[in-house]
């Protein structure tokens, strides 16, 4: 990717004026849950009871620093969750797998059935059963206003927030992060498709128009269709040199 230079001054001043940003229906990228319907705005942010911690806090209080970082660090903070959950499950196949093996084993062997269950009574893990025990151990990570959820979200909202701050590398890594996090965040793509082309790449922002164009077909009544078909339409636009970009 081309380093940052003069050229993204217009990249920072279109973004923040048409941020797009966030009419309720955004959130349906992660939840894809029902919505209460609101006026389209393209200019500003608009975040109603959805999230409600720090790193929320900050962003409508317009503190984009502490905002970045706390958004960041609950994208982190998911991520552990989510590698931890993992993890428990492969361990409950790991174990059942070795129950199964041992059941075999003490079936097959006539003479060691009393052997067999002495064994078998110093297992943790019924046989043929996986403990998932782990799993919600694991999993109970309670940290004071931090939310460990929706990775995808946190990391489009630490993009909005790095480009309030004029920190156009850094957003483009976190939308990109944010659409490989989350298969329906037509935002941070619509958003990477407009630097890439005030960046000249238009091959790359034709590229996030399909996808963009995918997630559209996967809506069809969704409550976000109106908002993909509009960012659709305008990055289509722009790339087609249709609409000036400044």
């Amino acid at each position: 990717m081309k380093k940052t230079n003069t050229r993204f001054l217009p990249v920072f001043a279109m973004l923040s004026l048409s941020i797009c940003a966030l009419p309720m229906a955004t959130f349906a990228q992660d939840a894809e849950q029902p919505t209460e319907k609101t006026e389209k705005v393209l200019d500003a942010v608009i975040v109603k009871g959805v999230q409600n911690d720090r790193a929320m806090e900050a962003f409508n209080a317009g503190d984009y620093v502490t905002a970045e970082v706390e958004f960041l660090d609950n994208a982190m903070c998911a991520l552990r969750r989510e590698r931890n959950t993992i993890a428990s499950f492969e361990t409950a196949q790991t174990n059942a797998t070795r129950a199964e093996v041992f059941a075999d084993a003490v079936s097959g062997d006539s003479g060691a059935n009393s052997r067999g269950a002495g064994a078998g009574q110093g297992q943790n893990t019924p046989t043929g059963i996986a403990s998932t025990s782990g799993v919600a151990a694991r999993n109970i990570e309670t940290e004071l206003d931090r939310t460990c959820e929706k990775r995808g979200r946190q990391l489009y909202f630490a993009g909005l927030s790095q480009i309030q701050l004029g920190k156009t590398d850094e957003a483009l890594r976190s939308f990109e992060k944010a659409t490989i996090a989350s298969k329906v965040q037509y935002d941070a793509h619509y958003k990477i498709g407009l630097i890439k082309l005030l960046n000249g790449d238009r091959k790359s922002a034709a590229s996030e128009l399909k996808d963009i164009e995918r997630i559209l077909k996967r809506c069809k009544k969704c409550e976000a269709r109106q908002e993909i078909v509009d960012r659709r339409d305008h990055l289509s636009k722009a790339i087609k040199g249709e609409i000036k970009l400044h």
